[in-house]
């Protein structure tokens, strides 16, 4: 069967359509299955922000209100000297290595090969802002992750400015005490369990909310 030049377009026009529906579609479904999954995170994290400490450090107060997670930013309305710096006096920056915690990770994203964080993931950033706010006393670990893909030591020094960018922007842009986060690179050398190390998944930021 002929089929004539102008037919050949109509039909190459006709399945580029499809393939940008089907990509459409699927670029949708990918953004709704990670709002869902980033919604039960901070729902884990807030748990964790509650969680009494083991050793009877902090003791959280009762709250009856549930935290609606929305877009907007939340900016502290206290004065530095209101918020506490440290958990139980100790200072949040001389933490032992081996502190009990509770971990929470995100897929936070970052521009290509820089510790910017990216648009995608500043709405995040504010709710998880927003969750840290509930425990003004309570030191937080951000540790920054890489895969296994590359330099080893330039994994190391992307995934410590990445952390350090994280709790930048928390603390600049919504008045949460940068005395009480704690930022760590870890690079590639704590991976997912079950997973290859070289998989994008490893990229990820884990906020660990101190317990003991």
């Amino acid at each position: 069967m002929f089929v004539s030049e102008d037919g050949m377009k109509k039909i190459s026009g006709v399945k580029l359509s499809r393939l940008a529906t089907i990509l459409a579609v699927s670029l949708l479904s990918f953004g709704l299955a990670q709002a869902a999954s980033d919604d039960e995170k901070l729902r884990e994290l807030e748990r964790a922000m509650n969680a009494p400490s083991e050793a009877g450090m902090v003791k959280p107060k009762a709250r009856t209100r549930a935290i609606v997670f929305d877009s907007q930013p939340q900016t502290s309305t206290e004065s530095p000297a209101s918020v506490p710096a440290v958990a139980d006096g100790r200072d949040c920056a001389r933490l032992p290595a081996e502190v009990k915690s509770i971990a929470v990770d995100f897929a936070i994203q970052f521009n290509a090969g820089s510790a910017t964080v990216s648009s995608a993931s500043q709405n995040t950033l504010d709710q998880i802002a927003k969750v840290l706010a509930l425990s003004p006393d309570r030191c937080v670990i951000v540790e920054g992750h890489t895969d296994s893909t590359g330099n080893f030591d330039m994994n190391m020094e992307l995934s410590r400015d990445r952390a350090n960018s994280v709790v930048n922007f928390i603390s600049s842009r919504n008045g949460i005490d940068r005395k009480r986060l704690v930022p760590v690179g870890k690079g590639p050398t704590d991976t997912l369990k079950n997973l290859d190390t070289r998989d994008p998944k490893n990229r990820r930021v884990v906020f660990k909310v101190v317990t003991g």
